[in-house]
């Protein structure tokens, strides 16, 4: 074989690969099934309880789902007044991960797994993880910071807590024709 064509053969390849989703030694990019299972223990303890167990899975199902669809570098914003595109960083996953198996580890050295402990040892936990992320306030969204304030963004600043808050159907994030904003909202339920 000519070395020109051994050449046009590997250029050729390379050409065909996706080469952008090769990734030696890859970090994960999607929460493992134990770290969602844990992530729902978690939940009843800064999400509502009028929520119930059913609306609580599901929003721990939709921030998963929230996180296999995470994409790096796409443009957040950059509204009036701001020259400065700000994009988006590097996916959360692996801290998530992390910080999951903390807390686990954390909840099995005070006596068992997340669920079994009282309210008391849990905030405490809590407290000491969003001090150990630096944590002062809730993020206005996700920042990766760290996972349960990521969570507890997701849920309380979306459009579904506001109708909550309300009982009424707002729907503050949705778009909707400019009638029904000046009409007061129907209740839910």
């Amino acid at each position: 074989m000519k070395r020109r064509t051994l050449l046009q053969w590997a250029a050729a390849v390379a050409a065909v690969l996706p080469l952008e989703r090769i990734r030696l030694l890859a970090q994960p990019r999607e929460l493992t099934p134990q770290s969602i299972d844990l992530l729902r223990e978690i939940a009843p303890t800064v999400l509502p309880s009028a929520l119930g167990e059913a609306r609580t899975r599901g929003i721990v199902d939709r921030f998963a789902s929230w996180t296999r669809g995470y994409r790096e570098g796409v443009p957040l914003a950059h509204g009036y007044g701001h020259p400065r595109l700000v994009r988006s960083g590097a996916t959360p996953v692996p801290a998530y991960l992390a910080q999951l198996a903390a807390l686990d580890a954390a909840a099995r050295a005070a006596g068992g797994r997340w669920a079994s402990l009282d309210a008391e040892r849990r905030g405490s936990i809590l407290d000491a993880a969003f001090t150990k992320a630096g944590i002062r306030a809730l993020p206005p969204r996700p920042t990766g910071q760290h996972v349960v304030a990521d969570l507890m963004a997701f849920y309380f600043r979306s459009s579904e807590a506001n109708d909550d808050c309300y009982d009424a159907i707002i729907n503050r994030e949705v778009c909707r024709p400019i009638q029904i904003t000046t009409r007061r909202p129907e209740r839910k339920g």
